[in-house]
């Protein structure tokens, strides 16, 4: 008996070590390079909650197509153009400030439903083949975008602000800068300390969990057992509570960090609409497909529409994601500013402990804060360790890469096993 607990324990740990292998590496390398780089906690706390407001809804944007079977999407790099584009549309016409920003969204919508319909269009010619599909198709776009903005920008297509126009007046200039009332337009409306921004989010939390119970309660009979999520939520907002009465260091980290309230909400919007969108019947129709398209289309399910539709609401969002974080940088490259956008926000979703078939809300977060945790602090724990920053960028790049490739690596391990398991 205690042999087989023993037995049963051990693959159980075995099984958690291998499905959480990625995001139980990050996090150590993480908490490592904090204490190498030495840097006092409120920059850390500051740098990391700006990122993740910065680049959360772009993570946010790959959580569809992997619902649909089509696992990463390297193809939101045509969501961010679509998005650069808006917001050059605006600095032509000389439209400033958070009026800026909407047209410039306003501009990008259209374009990224068009994008990711054709995208969608593709993927279906080239089912099982997605990922490397939308990889090369975003080098193709960038030629195409390159052209377009490099070349005709001037001779063909007209240009009102000369200022976006290179001195010989052929080509769009690089960097563009947003103005002082369009850089940073979204997260100056509204910002709260980041300790009251926890404390709201937890209270709400809890209210929310309290609330669903007591709904539960005038239906069923409720297991009290089963109530991880509530328990979660009340040990959490006690335990901050305590942290912020203990540690000093702490509750000052959290005072000198303003949160973008504003752009919280807009995440929050973005994240109750995927929740919401998860429960729906296009949402049930997504799932189907991702599991087995032979199955749905034998239920009736449109599967080749169902996957358009997945792309689509992914490169619209990118194109969100890619506004938001252009606003808050204040300035962009015009040629390369959406290169990496697919390769960081899938990196960052696959250390957050999904896979290229089961990704959620959670993952993007956790991946989001641990992924840009070691971007901020490798070239200063490089600096402390080997006296060389740039050793710390090289390894954030080759880490970035070797995240996917070690996902990926996971999974076909994973199918491999699963095949032996069912030959057996």
């Amino acid at each position: 008996m205690e042999h087989s607990e023993k037995t049963n324990f051990t693959g159980l740990l075995k099984k958690i070590l291998v499905n959480n292998a990625v995001t139980i590496l990050f996090v150590v390398i993480c908490i490592a390079g904090i204490v190498l780089a030495d840097q006092p906690m409120p920059y850390v706390v500051g740098e990391i909650s700006s990122r993740l407001f910065r680049n959360l809804i772009l993570i946010l944007a790959l959580l569809v197509p992997v619902w649909a079977g089509m696992g990463m999407n390297f193809s939101i790099v045509l969501g961010a153009m679509a998005a650069q584009i808006g917001i050059m549309v605006s600095m032509n016409f000389s439209v400033t400030g958070v009026v800026g920003l909407v047209l410039a969204f306003i501009v990008s919508v259209p374009l990224s439903l068009f994008f990711g319909n054709l995208t969608g269009r593709l993927f279906n010619h080239t089912k099982g083949q997605e990922m490397i599909t939308g990889m090369i198709l975003g080098f193709f776009a960038k030629g195409v975008y390159d052209l377009v903005f490099m070349f005709l920008c001037g001779p063909v297509i007209p240009v009102k602000n000369q200022t976006l126009l290179l001195p010989n007046g052929i080509g769009l200039t690089t960097p563009i800068n947003l103005d002082g009332e369009t850089k940073g337009a979204m997260n100056k409306l509204w910002t709260i300390s980041l300790e009251k921004a926890l404390y709201i989010i937890l209270i709400l939390a809890t209210v929310f969990f309290v609330g669903q119970l007591i709904f539960k309660m005038k239906k069923e009979k409720i297991d009290w057992k089963k109530q991880y999520k509530l328990y979660i939520a009340v040990f959490s907002l006690v335990g901050y509570h305590i942290l912020l009465t203990v540690s000093e260091t702490v509750r000052f980290a959290l005072n000198f960090t303003d949160v973008p309230v504003v752009t919280g909400l807009l995440i929050g919007a973005v994240g109750l609409a995927i929740n919401f969108l998860s429960r729906t019947k296009l949402g049930s129709d997504i799932h189907a497909v991702g599991q087995s398209q032979t199955i749905a289309v034998s239920m009736g399910i449109p599967a080749d529409k169902i996957r358009i539709m997945a792309i689509m609401i992914s490169t619209l969002l990118a194109a969100l994601g890619q506004l938001v974080f252009i606003q808050d940088i204040g300035n962009f490259t015009t040629y390369t500013a959406h290169e990496n956008v697919g390769t960081f926000s899938i990196a960052a979703l696959l250390v957050g402990g999904a896979s290229i078939k089961k990704a959620n809300i959670g993952h993007a977060i956790l991946g989001a804060l641990l992924f840009h945790t070691m971007f901020i602090i490798s070239p200063l724990a490089g600096k402390n360790l080997f006296d060389n920053a740039q050793l710390g960028e090289y390894f954030r790049v080759f880490v970035c890469y070797a995240v996917i490739a070690v996902a990926l690596a996971l999974h076909a391990w994973k199918q491999i096993m699963a095949k032996k398991a069912e030959d057996n």
